[in-house]
């Protein structure tokens, strides 16, 4: 009888556990299109800071939800290029520009995920259109 005085705070304790080590590792996705920017920059100057000092910029910027300003120089299916050095990675949700706004000026919102120093861009994904 003793024995079993243990068994149900036993088990709701494992339950606990695993729900939380569940959500730990699976933690819900961010919406980076409901979020507020932390930064607001032009493209010019967000590359030029990857450039100047990469570790700093990557400490700075890395996984932020950052708006960039600039001009639209590419637009291949759901990825854009802002002043051929900001490259983004469109949400699933949102639509592509249509080619008619190459080389007009636009801004976008999205997670910076680092700089390409090979192909001298920094990358953001989950981007969304702002204007």
């Amino acid at each position: 009888m003793r024995s079993r005085k243990w068994v149900y705070p036993l088990i709701v304790l494992l339950i606990a556990s695993v729900i939380i080590g569940y959500r730990y590792i699976y933690p819900d996705h961010r919406d980076i299109s409901s979020e507020k920017a932390v930064f607001s920059l032009n493209a010019a100057s967000f590359k030029q800071s990857f450039q100047d000092n990469e570790q700093d910029a990557t400490a700075t910027y890395q996984d932020q939800t950052i708006e960039v300003s600039g001009v639209l120089t590419s637009v291949n299916g759901t990825t854009l290029v802002i002043d051929n050095s900001v490259f983004f990675a469109l949400s699933e949700n949102e639509t592509p520009p249509e080619k008619s706004w190459l080389n007009t000026q636009i801004t976008v919102k999205g997670r910076c995920t680092g700089y390409d120093s090979l192909l001298e861009e920094v990358n953001l994904d989950q981007a969304s259109i702002i204007k």
